[in-house]
């Protein structure tokens, strides 16, 4: 598949980045950068929330020379431990900043790029804007809160209850606004949270599944193997080895 994948790219006219499917997709921004944090590729859709002409304009600049103050910092943040081997960002829900200094909400995904040779080379990722049910402000900073404090946490319990006391939400504001947001149950987000810590802690370290399983937030290294299986498709042992 991969010989077939080189092949098909090497037909191409032109250097394929994947922004031409979102070019169109006036609510998503797509993006790709290179090692040092600095644009490779970008859609039409991140051009036009800089305020820019046209791509040209943004290609080899960092987000700090983009976005203002602490927003372009705390992008640059992100890129930065995204690029040094950190987890991936899934599903993170943040501010943005448009052209006329208005502030709107959107939901981020980062991904570390690697060569042949597994090094870290950049990375990709979109932000899609927020809409739909949940969309005042209040609602939207309260459920990142709530967000915020699970990925913080992922070696506590999590309970429904727990997640209510430490953001001041009921536990029926906070079922109800990530199913509107992210469409999951506040449990299936806390699932999906450790299973993602757990891949990057199998991918880049040589703890053992017991301390990996405890690490985020699992009883025992069964537990963690059944729902790592679920999800994933495979045991823990073997994502290990694919790595």
């Amino acid at each position: 598949m991969i010989a077939q994948q080189e092949e098909f790219l090497k037909s191409l006219g032109s250097p394929f980045g994947g922004e031409e499917a979102f070019d169109d997709i006036f609510d998503t921004v797509y993006f790709v950068k290179d090692g040092l944090g600095r644009y490779v590729f970008v859609n039409e859709t991140l051009v036009k929330r800089c305020g820019l002409k046209n791509k040209g304009e943004l290609l080899g600049k960092t987000v700090r020379e983009v976005f203002p103050g602490s927003l372009g910092e705390d992008f640059e943040r992100q890129d930065r431990e995204v690029l040094s081997g950190g987890a991936s960002i899934r599903s993170q829900l943040e501010l943005h900043l448009y052209p006329d200094d208005r502030q709107g909400w959107c939901l981020t995904w980062k991904k570390a790029l690697r060569s042949l040779s597994g090094e870290i080379v950049g990375l990709s990722g979109i932000s899609r804007d927020v809409g739909g049910v949940v969309s005042s402000a209040g609602d939207l900073e309260s459920i990142a809160k709530v967000l915020n404090h699970i990925r913080a946490n992922l070696d506590q319990a999590l309970r429904l209850g727990d997640l209510a006391k430490a953001t001041g939400l009921s536990a029926y504001q906070i079922t109800h606004r990530m199913e509107s947001l992210l469409g999951l149950t506040p449990r299936q987000y806390v699932n999906r949270c450790r299973i993602d810590a757990a891949c990057h802690a199998l991918a880049s370290g040589n703890d053992s599944l017991t301390e990996i399983a405890l690490a985020c937030g699992f009883s025992d290294q069964s537990s963690f193997t059944r729902l790592f299986g679920r999800i994933v498709g495979m045991t823990p042992g073997v994502y290990r080895e694919r790595g």
